[in-house]
């Protein structure tokens, strides 16, 4: 039997690493707010985590990338970061293998230095062997293990083709277990992974029927199945990051999931910043089981499955309860219409209107955040019906905005209207062919209709 730990984004911070974000120098518009964020959870929230990994006692835990917060100030405070978060996760007192993400360094960047002296030995002493790049494989029981580069692939012809032969060796193993920092099927985070990455990695799943492909990035708790080459893979996306003690938030009452639902099934999703979870998978043989666990509230969810055959969900978190009724007036604690997009930095002043009423300007959308939104006096609230419409014109920008969602908060929760399809006036992302991408017009009058039911 083997029993082993998937964590998924961490964002480990340290303060002093950060200074020149901290005193209003961000390399980027959402490092502040990622980095306040992040440390917030680096204290009151990695802690538990680590300390309920270690309880269930893994063989090893594999982390699948964005273990730091990085793009730290210099090189030898991206060491000094890296190595604290390596200490903390150390403390689960397992082996543990590192899947690359997109903060913990690139390859020959500049301040780089900590793969090579941290993160590529850490690796080697897991494995008992030095190795000198990011991706490898390994077994343990009956199961092949293939971990991937993410932050390297699209430019190293040598991994797709160590991908292809560590494939094919797993027809010689039991189980085939793949792992990565993005996803390979975007579901609440339209575009927020490298096309050819995913294309590729998820045809070669299907063709070789691995058992699961493990992953973070999003920030996203989702448990999906995807149909590939006639083959159903679980794709099983964890974060340890989030308040455990706010309310977990749907993804579909949030976001239109872009998955064909003739191709994929999903067992749960959660927006960014609630229910940190990990999961925790037992093999026995032929059988698999993994359980999505969340911080303080146990075992939310499981699949399993025998080899060959398609994973079924025997377990499911009960439904986040929804409301369905306009409040009174007084009842209604604020109200906002939340946005997502990439690409528009308030640089156009876009005006929102909501039924013809002027609310506000649309807020800066980029990496098709979940936090973004435009605040609405709840005086409006006499301004909105069950169905609404959303007018904006189509800045000139190459962009992508959409996702409107108009939110009422009150003390027992928040009603919200269904959620809009996302607008793009740019070719960037044809290749993605989503189902629920609209292509406009740059300075085209846009209105989406809201439907709160």
């Amino acid at each position: 039997m083997i029993k082993f730990a998937v964590m998924g984004d961490m964002h480990y911070v340290q303060p002093r690493c950060h200074q020149n974000t901290l005193n209003g120098k961000p390399s980027g518009i959402t490092e502040l707010a990622d980095t306040t964020r992040n440390y917030w959870m680096t204290r009151n929230t990695l802690p538990d985590v680590i300390s309920r990994i270690k309880a269930l006692n893994p063989d090893f835990v594999i982390q699948t990338g964005d273990l730091v917060q990085g793009h730290c100030d210099s090189q030898e405070q991206s060491s000094l970061e890296m190595r604290e978060a390596q200490e903390l996760i150390s403390k689960i007192g397992s082996k543990i293998y590192y899947a690359m993400g997109t903060h913990d360094g690139v390859p020959g960047a500049k301040n780089s230095a900590h793969l090579y002296d941290l993160v590529y030995p850490a690796i080697g002493r897991a494995l008992g062997y030095p190795v000198s790049n990011g991706y490898y494989k390994f077994l343990s029981g009956n199961s092949l293990f293939i971990v991937l580069d993410y932050t390297t692939y699209s430019r190293d012809l040598n991994q797709r083709e160590f991908l292809l032969e560590a494939l094919a060796e797993g027809k010689n193993h039991q189980h085939v277990f793949v792992f990565a920092h993005p996803p390979v099927v975007p579901v609440a985070r339209p575009f927020f992974t490298d096309y050819k990455f995913a294309s590729d990695v998820g045809e070669l799943l299907g063709q070789y029927h691995a058992d699961a492909y493990f992953c973070g990035h999003t920030h996203n708790q989702i448990a999906s199945l995807h149909l590939f080459n006639d083959n159903w893979i679980p794709q099983l996306k964890s974060s340890v990051l989030g308040y455990p003690d706010i309310p977990p938030a749907e993804a579909g009452n949030i976001r239109v999931l872009l998955p064909d639902p003739a191709a994929s099934e999903i067992g749960w999703a959660y927006m960014e910043d609630s229910a940190p979870g990990w999961w925790f998978v037992t093999v026995n043989g032929s059988y698999v089981q993994a359980d999505w666990h969340v911080l303080h509230k146990g075992v939310m969810g499981a699949l399993s499955w025998r080899s060959g055959e398609k994973p079924v969900f025997v377990k499911k978190p009960p439904a986040v309860r929804r409301f369905t009724t306009m409040p009174a007036a007084f009842d209604i604690k604020k109200i906002r219409l939340r946005a997502a997009g990439s690409g528009f930095i308030d640089s156009d002043n876009v005006q929102i209107f909501i039924n013809d009423k002027p609310v506000g300007n649309l807020p800066y959308l980029e990496y098709f955040d979940c936090r973004q939104y435009l605040e609405i006096d709840t005086a409006f609230c006499s301004e909105l019906s069950n169905v609404n419409t959303v007018k904006f014109t189509m800045p000139s920008v190459p962009c992508c905005i959409g996702g409107f969602v108009i939110e009422i908060q009150t003390d027992i929760g928040w009603l919200r209207s269904e959620p809009s399809a996302f607008y793009v006036n740019t070719s960037k992302w044809d290749q993605w062919n989503e189902r629920t991408i609209k292509h406009v017009g740059k300075g085209e009058d846009i209105i989406a209709n809201l439907i709160i039911s």
